[in-house]
């Protein structure tokens, strides 16, 4: 029935596609060759949520019903020495799946970030899709704190992030 609405949406005039979370790039994968099937060719943007804490990926993969792949709570357990151990492996994670998911024809990646770069910043750069010097302006002071755009659009600052 979840497909049947989608093809109605997308009969409608949707003209793409955002997936919900999932941390299995398989699962993508799956889903765009199960949207085909059913007639929806609509471009499928994958829906990454970034790894920042391990009690966060509790949560989420629990309120989500998000499937992991074989070993993925074991690694994330024990990478979760320290909050920077948990990021710099969120970081791996996340490259590693995006890879995955752009080499199977992802048409580009829609971050879930919760307001938090860190981890999608860190993603973009083992990906290369922003160098280092750009990775070191999107953290640079507290930019996210003072010129943060909600999602109606409207941003919280005196003028634009330098």
């Amino acid at each position: 029935i979840e497909m049947e609405y989608l093809k109605e949406k997308v009969d409608a005039g949707a003209q793409f596609v955002i997936t919900q979370m999932f941390l299995d790039g398989q699962v993508y994968l799956n889903f765009v060759k199960e949207c085909r099937a059913y007639g929806i060719n609509v471009p499928i943007v994958p829906g990454i949520m970034c790894l920042n804490t391990f009690g966060g990926l509790q949560r989420m993969t629990t309120l989500c019903k998000t499937r992991l792949p074989p070993g993925f709570l074991e690694q994330a357990k024990a990478a979760n020495t320290s909050d920077d151990a948990f990021k710099a492996w969120g970081i791996e994670a996340g490259v590693k799946m995006c890879k995955e998911i752009l080499e199977g024809g992802a048409p580009g990646l829609h971050f879930y970030t919760l307001n938090l770069e860190r981890v999608v910043v860190g993603v973009l750069v083992g990906l290369g899709l922003v160098t280092k010097e750009q990775a070191a302006a999107c953290s640079a002071g507290e930019a996210d704190a003072k010129f943060m755009v909600s999602a109606q659009g409207i941003t919280t600052g005196a003028g634009s992030p330098k």
